[in-house]
């Protein structure tokens, strides 16, 4: 039988019962913690399939492990750093948020729309609509981005224009990606001479979060890029 040490609050919690699942082991901690408030993390991941077997974790029948408990932070302010391939991004989120709220910020920020984000936080991959309570266990946390090539399939270009200067430039992008992304791919190219603009097709403003391809844009259509 495995035999459970669990770190709470400094103090150790040891379950002798046997457990087959991590939903056995929450079992025996809620009168620490109530089942629906635990995260449970083993060799510094977090377990978040309730399902999963311990045997797939490695956790051999006749072993003692170690595990950490944690309470949800509900109703705080997360300090996540999110490391991406080109930099690292600070942003300061509330933990009754979804995850795709902190998709959108970076796609914002960056320029990578959020059905191209794959986010993971202490080994646990971060899935859309869960709450980023779900995976938070301290105020400060490291999220990882990796970020999914675009499909060539759904590539468009895109003449870009700047009416004040006469200005142009062919860009490529997935028509399924947001207008932030388009944004963020018009700064890499260092097309822009001025930090702060907005786009419009046919008069009509682009909303970032927005898909290209909800606009109607096609290949080879004229976007103007108008500085503010």
């Amino acid at each position: 039988m495995v035999v459970i040490n669990v770190v709470y609050n400094h103090n150790i919690y040891r379950i002798n019962q046997r457990c087959e699942t991590i939903r056995d082991v929450k079992y025996f901690l809620q009168h620490l913690v109530p089942c629906h408030d635990q995260l449970l993390v083993y060799k510094a991941e977090l377990l978040t399939e309730e399902m999963e077997v311990l045997s797939y974790l490695d956790i051999d029948e006749d072993s003692e492990v170690e595990m950490f408990l944690y309470r949800k932070l509900r109703d705080e302010i997360i300090k996540f750093t999110v490391e991406t391939e080109d930099g690292v991004l600070y942003i300061d989120i509330p933990t009754d948020n979804e995850v795709l709220k902190l998709k959108n910020t970076i796609d914002k920020r960056v320029g990578i729309a959020p059905r191209r984000q794959r986010l993971t936080t202490l080994g646990a991959r971060m899935r859309d609509h869960c709450k980023l309570e779900d995976y938070a266990i301290s105020t400060r946390q490291t999220v990882h981005l990796r970020e999914k090539p675009p499909n060539p399939e759904w590539f468009v270009d895109i003449v870009l224009v700047v009416p004040s200067t006469g200005q142009s430039m062919i860009i490529r992008v997935d028509q399924y990606d947001t207008v932030y992304t388009l944004k963020g791919l018009i700064r890499r190219a260092d097309f822009a001479e001025k930090p702060d603009f907005h786009l419009e097709y046919k008069g009509k403003c682009l909303v970032g979060k927005e898909s290209i391809i909800s606009y109607g844009i096609e290949n080879e259509d004229t976007v103007n890029l108008i500085y503010e």
